[in-house]
């Protein structure tokens, strides 16, 4: 791939880039999304707005105020499949999926192009910090646990140099994630099973199917304002993403696999459905499991589809995921997030050793 000129003006290169955002009643948020992608350096991009049915007309006075972006407008919410959208009406060469409550630092997408062109094929996220308390991390990377759970490395902690560190992670954050348009096509659309939440631990874990790495890029940076939708109504995500992590499960996993650490995750199951039950969440878990029924036959369907695709068994895929599921230290106390993943710890372990069997 031709090597870019960062001396040039975004406007003279040639190799466009796509940055997606989608949009439901984003607000304030949205403008400053767009003003900040608005500053940035040394890139040609064009900027892809898809709002998902958004009745605070955020959208339209985005579009006024940045007439250049290009607007799609939905007539109701379809959630993250709404990304499919802008991947197809687009001539790019790189696409990013953004979120509309991100702000974005101005060589974040130079720094994003310089890394896949210096490691190769696979997904890229930035080092995300919090858009509220600029110094702390909200992302350096995000890992997948065996049972399916998803996590963001160094949440809640104080941002250093520590953590500044190329590496190769699990999953890129669905707040930003960038890649190639050869890339994007190879792994597929975003799966409108999920609707929202835990789809993109779906996406790098099929990814990884394929043989496509993901990989953290501290040398871009954005700022992520944590959970803006949803952030009213606890018990809709907890909903979202128990269901969407069984959903994983069920389809990432061969039927081997899965019947192979069952008798670990009824255990697991028990032990969550028991602490929802205490947060007053126990409704909503045992609603996830009727929406898995009346999802079956999607995930049927969906299991055999990533059957015909896989490339890689799970034994070669768990090599890259962790034992470890880290609640973070700004979300749980210490002493308890210790304990519960001391627990997952014992449980995963006794999984992979069943996995290689």
């Amino acid at each position: 791939m031709k090597k870019l000129n960062k001396e040039n003006n975004h406007s003279n290169l040639e190799t466009l880039i796509s940055i997606i955002i989608l949009n439901y009643n984003g607000g304030h948020d949205l403008l400053e999304c767009v003003e900040s992608v608005e500053k940035t350096v040394n890139c040609n991009y064009e900027i892809i707005l898809i709002d998902n049915g958004s009745t605070d007309n955020s959208h339209i006075e985005c579009k006024n105020k940045f007439q250049k972006i290009r607007l799609i407008e939905n007539k109701k919410n379809i959630g993250m499949a709404a990304r499919n959208i802008g991947i197809k009406n687009n001539k790019a060469d790189f696409i990013v999926f953004l979120d509309s409550d991100t702000i974005v630092e101005k060589y974040w997408l130079r720094n994003l192009i310089d890394s896949y062109q210096k490691h190769g094929e696979g997904l890229y996220q930035p080092k995300i910090l919090e858009k509220q308390r600029k110094e702390i991390i909200s992302s350096c990377g995000n890992m997948i646990n065996i049972f399916g759970f998803g996590y963001a490395r160094e949440r809640g902690k104080k941002d250093d140099p520590q953590y500044d560190h190329f590496s190769k992670i699990g999953y890129t954050s669905g707040a930003c994630t960038f890649s190639s348009k050869n890339t994007i096509k190879k792994i597929g659309d975003i799966d409108e099973i999920f609707f929202a939440y835990h789809d993109d631990v779906e996406y790098g874990w099929r990814a990884s199917l394929l043989g496509i790495d993901s990989y953290f890029e501290p040398k871009s940076i954005i700022y992520h304002r944590v959970s803006l939708t949803l952030e009213k109504s606890s018990s809709k995500k907890f909903f979202l993403t128990e269901r969407n992590r069984l959903i994983c499960l069920l389809t990432l996993y061969s039927k081997s696999t899965f019947y192979k650490i069952l008798p670990l995750l009824i255990i697991l199951e028990a032990g969550i459905s028991f602490y929802f039950l205490k947060k007053g969440y126990g409704f909503m878990k045992l609603k996830s499991y009727f929406s898995l029924l009346q999802l079956y036959p999607k995930i049927i369907k969906k299991r055999n589809n990533i059957k015909q695709i896989r490339l890689f068994s799970d034994v070669e895929i768990i090599k890259n995921f962790s034992n470890e599921f880290i609640l973070p230290q700004d979300v749980v106390e210490t002493n308890y997030s210790n304990k519960i993943n001391s627990i997952m710890i014992s449980l995963s372990t006794k999984a992979r050793k069943l996995i290689n069997t």
